[in-house]
């Protein structure tokens, strides 16, 4: 028999999820070996009974540049980013044959058979796509959202141990390591975009179709959902492997997801009770309490390492770290470095902070023309007031810090936007730009 791993990815407000997934695993399958990555510090919280999980820290399986990630992605982007690492550790340190990741926000309700069969059959990896059929009915979501978010919905994946999956595992940990942050709007979402390449780079890629398995409300209008004789659902006429309770809010416990908009309370029929017993064991699991656990990683020296904070560093650094310890005095040294004309009027001050919400959001670039003085001082004082009520932004990233400051120390040279031709000779770049002149070109 194949030694398997199954593992999920959680930071410590997710506990209550990841018990109860990792409960209904070692009830339905026994014989895998159950882990929890944990991306968060412990904080000094028990965790329970996790189903009998060994709890590993993402700090300690691999991740190269672990602090850089930390401070590019938020708490969902980062859980999502050590995923490929997490396979990698399991596959090669702990020299396990299979790996198979599940989100947090699953329940395992019988043995993964298919799953076992398509990695026995020689398959490298099993993947699941978000749709077996069109989404063409004018609700939420539909075909073009799932094609913004991923053709395959990787709250599940399997990989076995051999070269052609540790070579995409390789490619997808180096793809996240500065491209996997949330960007639907600009064709980008976490790990999951990604693996759309699959079936391109893993020759020996099994797509799961079974309609019991990964179960959500991305799928589930499309499958018929029925109460067998022993208790048990099944789905399309295959029995429920698993369900993906992906969305779910409790302060509405009527709603299906917040991803959604096809499915009403009324609508899930025979899956209501099932929602219902979700939720009950989440809440027996120490949900209310765990939801409250803070993130280690959302403050730096007491500074919260907030969305604009996060934008900023990301644009600096776009594919490569500072070079330098990234800990408070470097944060307000990267927010509050000057921009523009240091004879600005009544000692105004626009930093890269204020300049960065400022191109970001349309709203303010047309409400506030920083050419005008009297657009420029009404900016400021946006920026004294809102941000820190809006954005949650520490008061010593706004502009009360810097008024009366002459300079701010540089950032590291790794900052600095590369220059064109910078190790060639000065006869090089002049023949260089002449010639871009001759093509019409443009120079830069």
């Amino acid at each position: 028999m194949a030694k398997t791993a199954v593992f999920t990815i959680v930071s410590n407000n997710y506990a209550a999820y990841a018990r109860v997934l990792m409960q209904s695993l070692r009830q339905s399958n026994p014989d895998y070996l159950r882990f929890v990555c944990l991306v968060d510090e412990p904080d000094g919280q028990e965790w329970g009974d996790v189903g009998g999980a060994e709890i590993v820290p993402a700090r300690l399986i691999g991740v190269p540049d672990f602090s850089d990630m930390a401070f590019r992605y938020d708490v969902m982007e980062l859980n999502t980013a050590v995923k490929p690492f997490m396979f990698r550790w399991l596959l090669e340190q702990r020299g396990f044959d299979r790996a198979i990741y599940l989100d947090p926000d699953i329940l395992v309700f019988r043995p993964l058979e298919e799953v076992d069969r398509l990695l026995d059959e020689g398959n490298s990896a099993v993947l699941i796509p978000h749709v077996l059929r069109p989404l063409e009915d004018g609700a939420r979501p539909d075909d073009h959202d799932i094609l913004k978010s991923g053709v395959f919905n990787l709250g599940f994946a399997a990989m076995a141990r051999v070269p052609e999956t540790m070579d995409f595992i390789a490619w997808w940990g180096r793809k996240l390591r500065f491209h996997g942050y949330s960007d639907v709007r600009g064709n980008m979402f976490t790990d999951q975009r990604w693996c759309d390449f699959a079936p391109c780079l893993i020759e020996k890629l099994a797509i799961l179709r079974h309609p019991g398995c990964n179960v959500a409300y991305w799928n589930l209008a499309g499958r018929t959902v029925e109460q067998a004789a022993d208790n048990m659902l099944t789905v399309d006429g295959e029995p429920l492997v698993f369900f993906h309770f992906s969305g779910l809010r409790f302060e509405e416990p009527k709603l299906v997801s917040k991803h959604q908009d096809r499915l009403k309370w009324a609508d899930l029929g025979a899956v209501r009770p099932l929602f219902e017993d979700y939720r009950q064991r989440l809440l027996d699991n120490g949900w209310d309490g765990s939801r409250k656990r803070p993130y280690a990683y959302g403050t730096v020296d007491g500074i919260r390492i907030v969305e604009p904070v996060r934008g900023l560093y990301r644009r600096r650094y776009p594919q490569h770290v500072p070079g330098d310890v990234l800990d408070g005095d470097f944060i307000l040294r990267m927010c509050n470095q000057r921009v523009g004309r240091s004879d600005s009027p009544e000692g105004a001050v626009v930093t890269q902070l204020m300049m960065h919400v400022y191109e970001s959001r349309p709203d303010l670039r047309a409400a506030f023309d920083l050419g005008r003085r009297d657009g420029l001082m009404a900016f400021l004082r946006w920026f004294e007031e809102t941000p820190t009520r809006e954005y949650g932004l520490d008061p010593r990233l706004t502009r009360q810090a810097l008024i009366g400051r002459s300079r701010v120390a540089p950032l590291p040279d790794a900052m600095a936007d590369p220059i064109p031709n910078a190790g060639r000779s000065l006869s090089y770049r002049l023949w260089r730009k002449a010639r871009k002149r001759l093509l019409g070109l443009g120079v830069r």
